[in-house]
């Protein structure tokens, strides 16, 4: 009976239109937001099933699935991607502003250009991410894994990297780090991990 109330569930999300479907990941429960979001990939809403350029803000989309989707230009400010696989995800100049990724997976992830302004990346896996140019003011970065992760040209002020893990972390002399200098070879990081 519980699998027939689903496959219910599924079939009148998916005959919603777009901007029903939209307003239900902005302002559903996390779960609706789960099947809307679902809905509008496989009706190919967003042309080729992307959701480039969407507008998602405040979306509650905890443990989200958008592993390789391509997310350019999406706006996500306020959302709540707790805990979500976005692994090598395009989000190239993505509005995530005071969004909350807590403990996400965004291995390999593309964050060209992305404002990720004071939003909560605490314990997030960013390993191999490219976050060239991005927007980290005031980020909560701490115990984050930024392993391989590129920073060239990043603005990290007062962002908090305590515990985070900067091993092969890139850096360049535009990176601007959390105390407001730029980085150098001379750079101690360790004076913001600790």
């Amino acid at each position: 009976m519980n699998s027939i109330m689903r496959r219910w569930k599924r079939l009148k999300t998916s005959l919603r239109s777009r901007p029903q479907l939209i307003v239900q990941v902005t302002t559903g429960t996390n779960s609706l937001a789960l099947e809307a979001v679902e809905a509008l990939q496989e009706k190919q809403h967003f042309q080729d099933g992307s959701m480039r350029g969407a507008n998602l803000a405040g979306a509650r989309l905890q443990n989200v699935r958008l592993a390789r989707a391509d997310l350019a230009g999406i706006r996500l400010r306020k959302a709540n991607l707790s805990g979500g696989y976005l692994g090598a995800a395009n989000l190239e100049n993505a509005d995530l502003h005071e969004a909350r990724l807590t403990g996400a997976n965004l291995r390999e992830v593309k964050l060209p250009g992305a404002n990720l302004e004071n939003a909560d990346l605490a314990g997030a896996h960013l390993a191999a991410a490219v976050l060239t140019g991005a927007n980290l003011r005031g980020a909560n970065l701490s115990r984050a894994n930024l392993w391989r992760v590129r920073l060239h040209g990043a603005d990290l002020t007062g962002a908090d990297l305590t515990g985070a893990n900067l091993d092969r972390t890139e850096f360049d002399n535009r990176t601007i780090l959390p105390d407001g200098t730029h980085w150098s070879e001379l750079t101690d990081m360790s004076q913001f991990t600790a």
